[in-house]
């Protein structure tokens, strides 16, 4: 009786971190001199309209990524740069990035992808090394 609550246990642990075992999507792109890395779930992506820039207009435009970039951060930081951007191996999926001051002094600038569809995700910026 007592194995069955240690399997009960192990059972509800495994279920509870089951998002952390669900595919995900690496976006490892090069952005002025910064390195930045984003995971997007496949979820994500598949709320995520698709886009041929030969025939429409995105469907999300860049007042409106800046904006959904400003809600999620729920700050008036400056926006310093921002950019459209294919997601790797999705031929007609497109992200913006859009790069803003950071306040908090951990580094100079944030990144965030911003999806078609407005979804905000946060990039890790990888560290410059000393010279």
């Amino acid at each position: 009786m007592k194995h069955y609550r240690y399997l009960l246990l192990f059972a509800f642990v495994i279920s509870f971190n089951a998002n952390a075992f669900k595919p995900k999507i690496e976006i490892i792109e090069q952005f002025d001199n910064l390195k930045m890395v984003a995971f997007i779930s496949q979820e994500d992506m598949k709320d995520n309209p698709e886009w041929n820039p030969n025939l429409d207009v995105p469907p999300l435009t860049v007042s409106a990524a800046i904006k959904a970039v400003k809600k999620y951060t729920k700050s008036l930081k400056p926006i310093k740069e921002i950019e459209i951007r294919r997601v790797p191996d999705y031929e007609n999926h497109w992200h913006y990035l859009v790069k803003s001051a950071d306040d908090s002094m951990k580094s100079k600038y944030d990144i965030y992808v911003v999806l078609m569809n407005g979804k905000v995700i946060p990039a890790m910026i990888e560290p410059q090394g000393y010279k």
